[in-house]
């Protein structure tokens, strides 16, 4: 029976910095605005999580844009301005930053 490995190990080759890299290339669409991020495992970066502020108007786009993408992060979406939903809040945690 093979060795398994270390849990971190296969995680690192599931989500990779290219991965990581493309998610964001991805979002950076008009009226999307990544307000914060934070990659994981420095100096090679297996995960990360952020936060981008999105528009009614683009959110359909910006999830559209992620659901392309091969790894698919973990998403939470926040509306801002109840009553009146004025925009989102869009949180993410990919590859090991799941956890």
């Amino acid at each position: 029976m093979p060795a398994k490995g270390r849990g971190s190990d296969l995680l690192k080759r599931r989500y990779t910095e290219k991965d990581l890299t493309a998610l964001l290339d991805a979002t950076a669409l008009d009226g999307v605005t990544l307000v914060d991020f934070f990659p994981k495992g420095i100096p090679n970066p297996d995960g990360g999580w952020g936060v981008w502020t999105v528009g009614r108007d683009q959110l359909l786009e910006l999830i559209q844009s992620i659901l392309k993408q091969g790894q698919i992060p973990h998403l939470k979406v926040f509306p801002k301005g109840i009553p009146v939903i004025d925009g989102f809040e869009v949180v993410f945690r990919a590859g090991s930053a799941k956890g």
